[in-house]
């Protein structure tokens, strides 16, 4: 038996852990099969799958404990990551901040305080190192929105340092207005102030420099505010994260053991199989390229249930078809049941709703290398009183 037998409840944990509910011996035997993995990928189908942040938090803390692994990744801007990678290493750094860097999508919620603990006692111990991936910025990114225009504009010289600072602040708080418009020619603007800060950073600082990697962000997240083709903007973010990802590997070491929080539809190996989704280049593509079998992508999935984003009407999806993936892989009562890559292949091709709980068919061993599929999703329960007061806020 695996670390998930041993995991006791942390703060704001709403269930037992996997061991006292049935489920550990599916569970012990995914972690047994990622133990020697390089890198890991942990789905979702949508930002609000409740049960499914639950056994992620407990397999992110198996990872950790028992096997080894010393790198988070998260789905959410890189920026505030790197502040709080320094808050860490000044021993400032509270339960928090993490919450705050990891953004409000999942820090609201109940379902995932035991595991912001957890994340801050592990990297203030040195344990665990915290990162982001994504070159957007959300509503708790408050080093992004606070620090970050003054920061990167300090890099030019006096009369368009204001202008370029006062541009950045605009775009990262979303402060346009009708005097200050956000337009193609206010893109073009921002743009303009970006690569002349990448062209002086660049001058006085290592490629490895912080700043350089913040601007270049910015760049590639500015780069998409008109472009309407879904698929061409995904692909772009898709290409920003590994992009992150690769400098994160190189600034840190590359034997780091990393773990990625993510959704299903960036963790995903190949997305071609799926032809409502042919054409899209997932963030778990490159990572399979880059590390081929040393990477895992794992998604999850229900039988039945619900689900219920932050800020989003919730919603409960209609029970499995008998004759899809979900309707033919769970005994009676079994709560949950994990899928390897040989138990997929061994399906064929058939319908199944790890992607965002709509129904496509394909054959799920090309899509992932692995998917744990639940009897019944759960909501996320999002609340950010009570959250903030699980932390000690």
């Amino acid at each position: 038996m695996l670390a998930l037998a041993a995991c006791a409840p942390g703060p704001g944990d709403s269930q037992a852990p996997a061991s006292r509910r049935g489920d550990a011996g599916e569970l012990d035997r995914l972690v047994a099969d990622l133990c020697d993995k390089q890198v890991v990928l942990l789905g979702e189908g949508e930002h609000g799958d409740g049960r499914t942040w639950e056994i992620k938090a407990e397999l992110v803390r198996a990872l950790v404990d028992a096997c080894g692994f010393d790198a988070l990744f998260i789905e959410s801007g890189v920026y505030d990551f790197l502040a709080l990678d320094r808050a860490h290493a000044a021993g400032t750094a509270t339960a928090q901040d993490v919450a705050n860097a990891i953004g409000a999508v999942w820090s609201e919620a109940r379902e995932t305080q035991a595991w912001i603990a957890y994340v801050h006692e592990a990297a203030a111990a040195g344990r665990l190192e915290v990162l982001g991936l994504d070159d957007q910025i959300h509503s708790t990114a408050f080093y992004a929105q606070r620090e970050l225009p003054a920061a990167l504009a300090a890099h030019l010289p006096p009369g368009r340092k204001e202008d370029c600072e006062a541009r950045i602040a605009r775009h990262v708080q979303w402060t346009y207005d009708e005097a200050h418009p956000h337009s193609q020619a206010s893109q073009a603007g921002l743009q303009s102030c970006l690569a002349e800060i990448e062209a002086a950073v660049a001058k006085s600082a290592p490629a490895t420099s912080e700043a350089l990697v913040m601007t270049q962000n910015l760049s590639r997240w500015v780069a998409r505010d008109f472009v309407e083709d879904r698929q061409t903007s995904s692909n772009a973010r898709d290409r920003s994260m590994f992009a992150n990802f690769e400098w994160h590997r190189q600034r840190l070491g590359a034997q780091r053991k990393a773990i990625v929080w993510c959704a299903t539809v960036h963790a995903a190996k190949d997305l071609d199989g799926v032809a409502a989704l042919r054409g899209f280049s997932p963030l778990g593509h490159y990572i399979h390229e880059q590390y081929g079998a040393r990477a895992a992508a794992i998604g999850f999935s229900a039988r039945s249930g619900a689900t219920q984003p932050r800020g989003r009407p919730g919603r409960e999806f209609s029970v499995a078809p008998p004759g899809s993936l979900e309707g033919r892989v769970l005994a009676p009562e079994q709560p949950l049941r994990y899928l390897d890559g040989e138990e997929l292949r061994a399906l064929g091709s058939v319908d199944a709703r790890p992607l965002g709980h709509e129904f496509h068919r394909a054959a799920w061993h090309e899509v992932l290398d692995g998917l744990v599929v639940l009897r019944r999703e759960t909501p996320a329960h999002h609340d950010a009183a009570t959250a903030a007061k699980a932390r000690g806020r």
